[in-house]
């Protein structure tokens, strides 16, 4: 695996105990805006200068993130946007129905049960995420719609609003996007997404995963 450490510097912003940082993608196509907390950081002091004479401050790659997806299903459309309204109180909004979801219909190349659609509901719930899809789905034949939720106890907390929470969704449904290729995404397929500050990420699939891979590995799956 070639090295992609950073080998330049690059800015941040540092707010209150927290400095963040992208990956030095362009505004339109940043995906994931990293964040650690400035004590976590090595002393400023003793960082490595680069050969600009400004500090290194290139994020240390981790090794793996694993994130667990899992699925139910099949639903119609119809009982998506009917039954899945939990959006849980504020100011956390922690309530169920948030997360991934995959939606497969009738292809005219592809034929029946064709997987055209994988998103996320993350500042939505799968009920209004879905509300928005109507004016397409209306149209679609022999539709199935299969809903992951993605969640670690031990990673994913109230403490920052669930925002890392949400990266994390989000990074996974681009990673699933750019592997599985669905005929109606149109984000996130051309190119790799970048993976932050790890080295690999895992993604394994349990319940209802239908046509998904029991896991997805990137990079390892995208040679």
């Amino acid at each position: 695996m070639a090295d992609t450490t950073p080998t330049s510097p690059y800015k941040t912003l540092y707010c209150d105990d927290h400095k963040f940082w992208t990956m030095r993608a362009p505004l339109p196509e940043t995906v994931l805006i990293n964040r650690k907390q400035r004590m976590a950081v090595a002393s400023d002091a003793v960082q490595p200068r680069s050969d600009t004479g400004t500090r290194d401050e290139s994020p240390v790659v981790k090794s793996t993130l694993q994130l667990t997806a899992i699925w139910s299903g099949p639903f119609t459309r119809e009982s998506v946007i009917s039954g899945f309204t939990d959006g849980g109180r504020a100011p956390e909004y922690d309530g169920e129905d948030y997360g991934l979801y995959q939606i497969y219909g009738k292809h005219i190349l592809c034929g029946s049960d064709t997987l055209l659609y994988i998103g996320q509901a993350t500042e939505q719930t799968f009920s209004r995420r879905f509300r928005q899809h109507e004016r397409w789905l209306a149209y679609e034949e022999d539709i199935s719609v299969y809903l992951g939720r993605v969640y670690d106890p031990n990673r994913h907390t109230a403490v920052d609003n669930f925002k890392g929470w949400a990266v994390d969704v989000r990074l996974a449904e681009c990673l699933l996007i750019y592997k599985y290729s669905p005929n109606y995404n149109a984000v996130a397929i051309s190119g790799p997404p970048p993976l932050g500050n790890f080295e690999r990420i895992d993604i394994l699939h349990e319940g209802e995963r239908h046509k998904l891979h029991p896991r997805d590995s990137a990079p390892a799956d995208w040679g």
